[in-house]
């Protein structure tokens, strides 16, 4: 067996470079805890710590980390990341995975899990890249979001009836 054939055969991430999430693009739409952290000039571990706590907008998507660019930024200036308007088309399997920087068969499993919202089955699913940006945007602020229009509606329901 040669190199080469070895190389084949190990398992797990493939080398620096190599993997989908190498490829994305540090100013792109979506962002890995890595290139997170350099935009914001923190630690990885500080960055997926907060995305946990639900101080910055991110999502876990198997195991790794992503975040969209936009959140972030809204984030850092104190906005509201929840109510970013995204530019919408429909997307392929394999738009979706290059778009979030990991496999076809990945985004087909989160799929199937109701990670990522789509519409279809196996072959034939389409993703909303608007909807897949929200997703990233996490749940915390959406949450928060929620609990502060929690308030009584000031119009009154007449219950006489």
């Amino acid at each position: 067996m040669d190199t080469d054939d070895k190389t084949r055969a190990r398992q797990g991430r493939p080398r620096r470079g190599g993997s989908c999430s190498d490829r994305l693009d540090p100013a792109g739409p979506v962002l890995t805890s890595t290139q997170a952290a350099a935009r914001l000039s923190l630690n990885p571990r500080t960055v997926m710590e907060r995305a946990r706590a639900g101080e910055l907008p991110g999502v876990k998507l198997g195991g790794d980390w992503r975040f969209a660019t936009a959140a972030l930024d809204a984030a850092v200036r104190g906005k509201r990341w929840a109510e970013l308007d995204f530019r919408d088309e429909i997307l392929t399997t394999a738009q979706v995975a290059e778009l979030l920087g990991i496999g076809p068969d990945k985004v087909g499993r989160l799929a199937r899990q109701s990670v990522l919202p789509h519409w279809g089955e196996a072959r034939r699913r389409r993703f909303s890249r608007a909807a897949i940006l929200r997703k990233l945007c996490g749940e915390a602020d959406t949450q928060q979001q929620a609990d502060e229009h929690s308030e009584p509606s000031p119009i009154k329901e007449d219950r006489t009836a």
